[in-house]
């Protein structure tokens, strides 16, 4: 079933168009993700698809419905949002910040129920910030607080997760370990995950299906094999790879190639 769908959109800032004639839908247990050069319209997109900008033209649908007809709160309810870097104001705990992710399903002054309690320990305990939990954000490290930002995600218990670069904080270990368990997600509690990546070789390596945007327009699509082709790579970033197959799953290897010297 798909969760998610963009059928036709097009979006400019003032007369600077941005995307245009976007298609794509996002289907229960997928994991997809969009991948391109600097520029492209990415970020833009998935705010147009999180309901955050309305298109120009076409239509977002958030499972079947129009977006537009939906409430902030009910939206909350089925898309969970991680931006490229956890930002805050505020001095909240680990803790804290990640029982925010319940708001939509509880009331404004409501106490903590069992099932909120539970989710929030569960996903505290996925993320690895078991020993952090009474630390205040400001103390963190830059992919300490991503890490509570992908948590806070989790807890709202969502169907569909939109990843504006999630794992740009974070080092390598914890980089394809967080995007393994949003794919995992995807197959044990029948939601999916809409991804902007910038790294090729990890989207290859956790999606099941990648959108190549060039100038606000998906170009192509398909599996990592499909896309991750010397053509569309050296095309899209402008400079020359080779692919390589991954040593253990076969898939695709993105290898820039230093250009000759003039």
């Amino acid at each position: 079933m798909s969760l998610l769908s963009l059928q036709e959109v097009g979006f400019s800032y003032g007369e600077y168009e941005v995307l245009r004639g976007i298609s794509l839908s996002v289907s229960s247990g997928e994991m997809v993700a969009i991948v391109g050069a600097n520029g492209t319209g990415k970020t833009t997109l998935l705010r147009v698809a999180g309901g955050l900008l309305e298109p120009a033209r076409g239509d977002v649908l958030l499972k079947g419905e129009p977006i537009r007809g939906v409430t902030r709160r009910a939206a909350a309810r089925v898309m969970a949002a991680v931006q490229a870097e956890e930002r805050s104001v505020f001095p909240y705990t680990v803790r804290e910040s990640v029982t925010l992710g319940r708001h939509p399903w509880r009331g404004a002054f409501a106490p903590l129920s069992d099932v909120d309690k539970a989710c929030v320990a569960a996903a505290i305990n996925l993320t690895d910030l078991d020993d952090l939990i009474e630390r205040p954000l400001p103390e963190l490290s830059s992919g300490e607080r991503q890490r509570v930002a992908i948590a806070r995600a989790f807890v709202q218990d969502a169907q569909v997760f939109l990843l504006d670069e999630p794992t740009s904080h974070l080092d390598l270990g914890q980089r394809l370990r967080m995007l393994r368990i949003f794919r995992m997600r995807t197959r044990d509690v029948d939601c999916a995950v809409l991804a902007v990546l910038h790294d090729l070789n990890l989207a290859a390596q956790t999606a099941d299906r990648l959108l190549l945007l060039e100038d606000g327009r998906v170009t192509v699509q398909g599996t990592p094999a499909a896309v991750l082709t010397p053509e569309h790579v050296e095309r899209a970033f402008g400079t020359p790879v080779e692919i390589l197959a991954h040593p253990q799953t076969g898939l695709p290897v993105v290898v820039p190639l230093a250009e000759a010297d003039a």
